[in-house]
């Protein structure tokens, strides 16, 4: 990670202020401002969820909320259900076991790898983690729920944007102000699966 990157930038010292783990919270609060999507009452699933600061987020918001999140990394005080595990490995049964037997309405990704560094296997090695996460969204999701999701972009992004809309019916990419200026992520914000994707976990829809 270069020196850069370790620099405290605005928007690190803003989240510091305001009590939240990471300031890549102020990336899913422009999505929210621009997309108006994160639900009040309902279920989430925060994939890669340490340190927790989108769970926070939304956790802060109030209503009535049932958060899972899912991180191979220890996360203290989730406000929520933590499950510790791979994205790539995880059974979606044991995370809608973890939403009470329910589904979905909300995915949420914010997952990446350790970089390297170079560029086209990073990006390589982020995708593997976005399809996973696409994966998690269809097993997990009810119908008409909605999905978003960090990518690396590269040459192979477009090909996973074009995946995702072939199960939702709305799909834009986003980059929010809060990434960081050299980043190559963008997000996925992905609106109503369809029906006909849905892949079967045992949950019960709602």
């Amino acid at each position: 990670m270069g020196s850069n990157r370790k620099r405290s930038d605005h928007w690190t010292k803003k989240a510091k202020a305001a009590g939240f783990s990471a300031r890549s919270v102020y990336k899913l609060e422009e999505i929210q401002r621009r997309e108006r999507m994160l639900p009040r009452k309902g279920r989430v699933v925060d994939l890669g969820c340490c340190p927790g600061s989108w769970s926070q987020y939304l956790h802060r918001k109030g209503g009535k909320l049932t958060l899972v999140g899912i991180d191979i990394s220890e996360t203290p005080d989730y406000p929520g259900t933590f499950l510790q595990g791979s994205a790539l490995t995880i059974d979606t049964a044991r995370i809608c076991q973890a939403l009470g037997g329910q589904k979905a309405n909300l995915v949420m990704s914010d997952m990446a790898p350790n970089t390297e560094g170079h560029r086209f296997t990073d990006h390589i090695r982020q995708l593997e983690l976005a399809r996973a996460a696409l994966r998690i969204a269809r097993g997990v999701l009810q119908p008409g729920g909605d999905f978003i999701v960090k990518v690396f972009d590269g040459e192979d992004a477009p090909d996973f944007v074009r995946e995702v809309r072939q199960h939702f019916g709305k799909v834009r990419r986003l980059k929010p102000e809060a990434t960081r200026r050299e980043s190559v992520e963008f997000f996925v914000v992905a609106r109503g699966l369809r029906a006909g994707s849905q892949q079967d976990s045992g949950a019960q829809t709602s």
